[in-house]
């Protein structure tokens, strides 16, 4: 008599599937560039059926997307541990607006942006947006908001959200200017042009806009 698989170790390789996928992916991108892979070589380098991967993902295209949004979420998870080595200031927005943007210079972001502009790269054959690598940013920023939400409980939440907002898409805006400078090469020469435009978006943003009295 055969036994059904419990509730907890179905779930368990379920997720254990679905990470497989996501680090095939994420393999199969590094080797060739960009994510030029049929579903039978996904399956294949994951170890799964055809079968397996539609039950996690409706295209591809998810798969893709979701493997950059995992990307970016390490990320955060450097973000969180680089605001929480920060000594602890007055509590104030200024004081936030500091300590976020210095976790943002503290993070080596153009080699995630590198790997996402050649990933999420608009093609005719993908049908992927241009402005897919700005969706990807936008999708860490809740994420973010509620995080430094969590930890600044004395600041308005909805202040909160719109500094948290505002820091992400200066860094999405960043990435974009930064790819058109420098063709999303690394090397010494685009990370100073990367750390220039880090450093003119968070001057716009301290300086705001109102006229000078």
């Amino acid at each position: 008599m055969s036994l059904a698989i419990a509730p907890n170790r179905r779930a368990e390789l379920k997720a254990r599937h679905r990470e497989a996928i996501l680090d095939a992916a994420d393999a199969l991108i590094r080797e060739r560039g960009k994510p030029q892979f049929s579903v039978d070589e996904l399956a294949e380098r994951a170890d799964v059926s055809r079968r397996t991967v539609f039950n996690h993902f409706a295209s591809l295209d998810e798969v893709t997307m979701t493997t950059c949004t995992r990307l970016l979420s390490d990320v955060v998870d450097e973000f969180r541990a680089a605001t929480r080595a920060t000594p602890a200031r007055d509590g104030s927005l200024s004081a936030l607006f500091a300590e976020i943007t210095s976790a943002v210079r503290a993070i080596d972001l153009p080699t995630v942006v590198a790997y996402l502009c050649g990933v999420l790269a608009a093609d005719a054959e993908s049908g992927r947006s241009p402005h897919a690598l700005g969706d990807v940013f936008t999708r860490a920023t809740e994420q973010v908001s509620r995080e430094i939400a969590d930890r600044s409980s004395a600041i308005d939440e909805f202040e909160v959200a719109i500094l948290v907002s505002s820091v992400m898409n200066g860094v999405a805006v960043v990435a974009g200017h930064w790819i058109a400078s420098t063709g999303g090469t690394l090397d010494d020469s685009s990370r100073i042009v990367w750390d220039d435009l880090v450093d003119r978006m968070v001057a716009t943003l301290q300086s705001g806009y109102a006229a000078a009295g």
